[in-house]
């Protein structure tokens, strides 16, 4: 590589039914993109976490895109410590805001954006008026280079 020249982040993106298989499934895609990433286990295991919230979000509280699905992507930029970005596009809910909320002790859910807030050095949303769409980031190993903060 020249000296000075950038390496060329490595963008992958895959689409998923919008059902509850789909999670695992857009965890093993995530996963084999991540295995010749330079990240460690741990490192890893974190981002699988979050992207398992999003997609499991996706499919509980909104509506599949247009053509029946959702969509998946994970970049990598490398660097010295490795950096990734994840998204997950769906087709939005009107009227409903993603947010954090506060769980119950006996409450079956409701902390999903908790555990995405604490493994992810940041993540956000951006909603699109054209199409209705709504997409849900999450960056690790330093700050977003994509997304609107």
């Amino acid at each position: 590589m020249p000296t000075g020249a950038r390496p060329v982040p490595a963008t992958h993106w895959a689409t998923f039914a919008h059902d509850a298989a789909s999670v695992p499934r857009a965890r093993h895609v995530v996963r084999s993109v991540l295995d010749g990433a330079g990240l460690d286990e741990m490192a890893t295991a974190e981002i699988e976490i979050v992207l398992s919230e999003i997609v499991g979000n996706a499919v509980r509280h909104a509506r599949p895109l247009g053509d029946g699905e959702i969509h998946v992507q994970c970049e990598v930029i490398p660097t010295a410590q490795p950096h990734v970005e994840i998204s997950v596009t769906d087709g939005g809910s009107p009227g409903r805001s993603v947010a954090r909320r506060t769980a119950g002790e006996s409450d079956t859910g409701g902390r999903g954006l908790f555990i995405v807030d604490g493994l992810a050095d940041e993540w956000g949303v951006v909603e699109n008026l054209d199409d209705l769409s709504r997409t849900v980031w999450a960056s690790f190993g330093g700050p977003t280079r994509h997304h609107p903060h």
